[in-house]
């Protein structure tokens, strides 16, 4: 038997929430038939951004998150606005997080957040070389600190468990398959 997907009868909006909308899903399982229901979150793709700067320091944001009730370190980031390339969304997301701008722009990966429940990807992007040009432009719903660390403490940042944001070390990840002397590094 070769896998098949699931078929869709319909979709009954629960709730919007503006970052996202929340759907129950009634699908047919191709191998039984039989109908199941399924809670499934549509929302925009994301961008993450790893920053360096000409002195190999990474860019990194401090802010609260309400998900954890914590204040977490991370990579700058954030939805990819309609109409607006993954790309152009990495440069833009950076430039109003952080204030940095300039050099290299190139893509690193995609991966797919949850696919379980979500319909949406993140895409990471490394900017090389650059350095600070802009004051902060902020959301609202927003509060940020920005630091930068040294590229060769990464690794052990991450192992302390400084950073915990998944995506955000799936981002270092990317680096470090696309930057091997990451690993050379320490990390």
């Amino acid at each position: 038997m070769s896998l098949r997907p699931w078929r869709r009868t319909r979709t009954e909006p629960i709730a919007d929430m503006r970052i996202f909308r929340l759907s129950r899903v009634h699908t047919v399982s191709p191998r039984t038939g039989a109908e199941r229901e399924i809670a499934r979150i549509e929302t925009a793709d994301w961008v993450n951004v790893v920053a360096l700067t000409e002195n190999h320091e990474v860019v990194l944001v401090r802010q609260y998150r309400h998900g954890t009730e914590e204040i977490t370190l991370e990579i700058p980031g954030g939805l990819i606005d309609p109409g607006e390339t993954p790309r152009d969304a990495a440069l833009r997301e950076l430039r109003e997080e952080t204030g940095y701008t300039g050099g290299v722009c190139t893509a690193l990966g995609v991966v797919e957040p949850n696919p379980a429940f979500l319909d949406n990807r993140c895409h990471t992007y490394l900017v090389e070389g650059v350095r600070r040009t802009h004051d902060l432009a902020l959301d609202d719903g927003e509060d940020i600190e920005v630091t930068t660390r040294p590229l060769s403490e990464i690794g052990a940042i991450v192992g302390r468990g400084e950073i915990r944001h998944a995506l955000v070390v799936c981002g270092f990840w990317w680096l470090a398959l696309r930057r091997p002397e990451l690993l050379r590094l320490g990390c």
